[in-house]
């Protein structure tokens, strides 16, 4: 049985759910390093999780390809990993808890992350990713009309939206997160996990990106960008755009 990680958050965790999904559909018998062996659910007995650690026979991380272009960041995981045919970043999940999934009601429903420290740093490094809220929460005032909105996710909020419906946060487990996600119409964020878990459902995803990350000082920082981070499913906004074209990037993501 080989051994396979990626990076050690939850988002990393994502991705190499991707990765897993498609090598144990080829056979594989695989033991999972991770943190977060909710995101591994779908995979029952098939997989072994086990803790993280960086020793490991696969590495399905995107860290070594943030400078390559043409590619995005799960790609980068399936290349590090050895594979080269396309690789289908899904999720198939049952959800864990309907009770939860009842409480999110009939109106479609538009997630929104909480704003926090970007890549649960709290030296701040990567602190110029969080875009400027007040372009997240134009898209909520446009959406709530339409759409009930659900904040979730974990961690003191930097911003505090208004017109928020149903707010999940600090309030679920990991499981649960994923249960949200699953029963979701539409994802609103910015930079974070929220990526990888809107594009493994399929979902439309509206991200705001910061103009401040995009001209950071440091290199890492400055190569996160949405061409390399988004998939075809999702689109953007950078923060610095003007209100017309903050508003008709929202209602073409309504539309979708």
């Amino acid at each position: 049985m080989k051994t396979i990680r990626g990076g050690r958050g939850i988002g990393d965790a994502l991705y190499v759910q991707g990765v897993v999904r498609h090598l144990v559909g080829l056979g594989q018998r695989l033991a999972v390093r991770s943190d977060w062996p909710d995101v591994f659910r779908p995979h029952g007995n098939r997989v072994e999780i086990i803790p993280f650690s960086r020793k490991a026979d696969i590495t399905a991380h995107y860290t070594m390809r943030k400078g390559v272009a043409g590619t995005t960041q799960f790609e980068d995981c399936c290349i590090s990993a050895g594979i080269r045919d396309p690789v289908e970043l899904k999720m198939d999940w049952t959800p864990t808890n309907p009770r939860l999934i009842a409480l999110l009601g009939q109106k479609p429903i538009l997630v929104v992350q909480v704003p926090r420290l970007p890549m649960g740093r709290t030296d701040g490094f990567g602190a110029e990713l969080l875009p400027r809220c007040e372009v997240i929460q134009s898209v909520i005032d446009r959406a709530k009309q339409s759409h009930r909105i659900v904040q979730v996710g974990a961690g003191d909020a930097l911003f505090k939206f208004s017109g928020i419906d149903l707010d999940l946060v600090n309030q679920t487990s990991v499981a649960e997160l994923i249960d949200v996600a699953s029963a979701a119409d539409r994802f609103l964020g910015y930079c974070s996990y929220l990526v990888p878990l809107a594009e493994s459902f399929g979902k439309p995803a509206l991200f705001v990106w910061s103009r401040r990350g995009l001209n950071a000082k440091h290199l890492y920082v400055r190569q996160i960008t949405p061409q390399k981070v988004l998939r075809a499913s999702s689109s953007f906004v950078v923060d610095d755009c003007t209100d017309s074209e903050i508003g008709d990037a929202c209602d073409a993501f309504l539309r979708k």
